[in-house]
């Protein structure tokens, strides 16, 4: 699987533009029900209009929805993919339409939807993440909160090795260390995550040690 779409029941929409919307959490689970909803209602794959269409009324209706950066867009075919659900993604991805250039509906088109990776998906820990991750009790919200969110991983890594252990070691070694700091991170929300990793706090710490003390008030 991917960071993006671990073998869990949760999965990131982040760059999306999802936490771009300044919404609560249910209520990021409304809008996504609803684009859902009237996506399965309007949309035929092999009617190209009906796709244009849905986003054409989609952007209308969401145009007023309070936003955290005017000049990030949100993709309205982020959606739930699953029956129940629990995971969200691209409703027309081309693993849906059968149609390799199908995410060309899209703002950005398929050549971005499929060609960019956020920072932590790119990193060389990707899969140790997936996997640590994959077997914690998030929801889509929590997990795209962290797997959205680079800055925070890095730093965590970062402090990890000035504490003397590799990632894998510590990940092994001191999994209940490394739950709490997760908690301590979703305890903060979404603030800091649009859909391009900005760090909308700005802040600047001299050390890695200094900025996880400073963010998540712990040590280890």
């Amino acid at each position: 699987m991917s960071l993006c779409q671990p073998n869990s029941d949760f999965s990131c929409g982040a760059c999306c533009g999802l936490f771009n919307l300044d919404l609560k959490p249910y209520e990021y689970r409304n809008l996504l029900l609803e684009r859902t909803t009237f996506f399965k209602q309007k949309v035929d794959y092999k009617v190209s209009w009906t796709i244009v269409e849905f986003r054409k009324e989609r952007e209308f209706k969401e145009s007023t929805l309070p936003k955290k950066d005017e000049q990030i867009y949100n993709c309205p075919f982020l959606g739930f993919i699953d029956e129940v659900h629990s995971k969200i993604g691209c409703m027309i991805h081309p693993v849906f339409t059968g149609d390799p250039l199908s995410q060309n509906f899209s703002f950005y088109g398929a050549s971005i939807c499929q060609g960019y990776n956020c920072k932590n998906k790119e990193s060389s820990n990707s899969l140790l993440w997936e996997k640590f991750l994959s077997k914690l009790d998030l929801d889509f919200f929590s997990y795209s909160i962290l797997a959205g969110d680079p800055i925070f991983f890095s730093y965590l890594s970062d402090y990890i090795q000035e504490l003397g252990f590799t990632l894998e070691e510590f990940v092994k070694q001191h999994p209940n260390v490394l739950v709490q700091i997760i908690k301590q991170r979703l305890e903060r929300g979404n603030k800091n995550i649009t859909s391009f990793e900005i760090d909308m706090d700005g802040n600047i710490f001299t050390s890695a040690k200094e900025k996880l003390e400073e963010k998540f008030q712990l040590e280890l």
